[in-house]
């Protein structure tokens, strides 16, 4: 038996077939591509370090295969939809969905079941392509329904693109503790006044945290409940303030997955569900602009220059200048790390459990119609507030006297 405290950190980190981080997170479904993004040809897709090409066959259902042709190696990205799969433009090798030689045009026996094509079983959802690349691809383990991909409003789904600064140079969990970070909030975004009270807990599904700070009226506390859904999703809420970069009116309700690349790069898929469209639907719209506005001073080498006030790119700037994969022996973590102390944990503890021939925490046993992962606000006169946050009401009351 394998215990966690047995694993290195690079043991969890990388994210390769065979490794024990690969094998981990290949127990959980990912977001592979936009739905809209899945039309007529070819859709090439990096993850978890492995190259495979998503498409659609004429009778409009998807497959998910390596991208590189068995016969020469021939990039299937270049293939030619047809009604059964995928033939390589190269020679003319023709697969199913599921990685079987139809046809070899060149070849006296046409085809054969010796040499097959590796593939993985897809679905669709909320807007997004989701794909599972572990083993068991005949009996996958259900695809979590979670609340913002079946429930009601106005759905958008995007890319997390280099441009938008929501695709990161180094390692996917370095990502994933900076949207389990609460204490940043305050210093590198200034999105509140001062080090936010907050606690975390281990919830059925991953780290739950609760963010408290003083009510809109005198003796109560308002409650902010967001979670990081293992391994990687970021699942909060947002409201409207001042000039929001949206045009929102109302709140919105928000998934953001980290999807590992490789072991050095990794890229966000997000999912906002809105109670009525916005006026601006591109959510880094904004950003973007503002920062291709701003000039350089002569003398700045940093890597990005000046990222104040671009929150994509703060978080960007942070996660990458950690290194490419950090080193969290040279770190001295302290009490306000501790919803990414827990978070560690939980990761690794989950894969010394597939190490050990287990089901992780996060990875469904049978179908649930919805997942519902208790994420907004919430305010409570003082003597309501519920018993498993009492033990922050001191630090609350003291930003209330600030």
């Amino acid at each position: 038996m394998i215990k966690a405290s047995d694993l290195s950190w690079d043991d969890v980190v990388r994210v390769g077939p065979g490794t024990p981080g690969g094998k981990y997170l290949r127990s959980f479904w990912w977001p592979v591509a936009l739905s809209e993004e899945v039309k007529d040809i070819p859709a090439p897709v990096n993850i978890l370090g492995e190259e495979l090409v998503l498409f659609r066959d004429l009778s409009g259902r998807l497959a998910l295969l390596d991208r590189h042709c068995a016969h020469r190696r021939a990039s299937l990205e270049y293939g030619r939809i047809e009604e059964q799969g995928i033939r390589c433009a190269y020679h003319g090798w023709y697969y199913d969905r599921q990685g079987a030689i139809l046809d070899r045009p060149a070849e006296p026996i046409k085809t054969t079941s010796s040499i097959r094509q590796n593939w993985y079983p897809v679905r669709e959802l909320g807007g997004f392509i989701f794909a599972h690349l572990g083993p068991d691809k005949e009996s996958p383990p259900p695809l979590p329904r979670y609340d913002v991909l079946v429930g009601d409003g106005y759905r958008v789904a995007e890319r997390g693109d280099a441009e938008a600064g929501k695709a990161y140079n180094c390692n996917w969990l370095q990502g994933v503790e900076n949207t389990t970070d609460t204490t940043h909030l305050a210093f590198l975004h200034g999105i509140v006044d001062g080090c936010p009270a907050f606690k975390a807990v281990e919830g059925d599904y991953g780290v739950k945290i609760f963010i408290l700070a003083p009510g809109s009226r005198p003796n109560t506390v308002r409650v902010r409940r967001r979670c990081t859904v293992l391994p990687t999703i970021n699942r909060k809420s947002r409201e409207p303030k001042g000039k929001d970069p949206d045009g929102l009116r109302a709140a919105v309700q928000q998934a953001i997955w980290i999807v590992p690349i490789d072991d050095t790069c990794c890229e966000e898929m997000r999912l906002t569900v809105y109670s009525e469209p916005p006026k601006d639907k591109r959510y880094h719209g904004v950003y973007r602009d503002r920062a291709k506005q701003k000039e350089r001073k002569p003398y700045d080498r940093r890597l990005y220059g000046d990222i104040t006030g671009i929150v994509p790119l703060e978080d960007k700037a942070m996660v990458e200048s950690q290194g490419a994969i950090v080193d969290r022996t040279l770190e001295h973590p302290g009490y306000g790390d501790r919803a990414i102390l827990l978070l560690r944990k939980m990761i690794r503890e989950g894969v010394a459990d597939v190490a050990n021939g287990h089901r992780p925490k996060g990875v469904l046993q049978e179908e649930s119609p919805t997942i519902d992962l208790d994420i907004g606000f919430d305010e409570y006169e003082i003597d309501k507030l519920p018993a498993e946050m009492r033990d922050l009401l001191a630090d609350v009351q003291r930003q209330s006297s600030n």
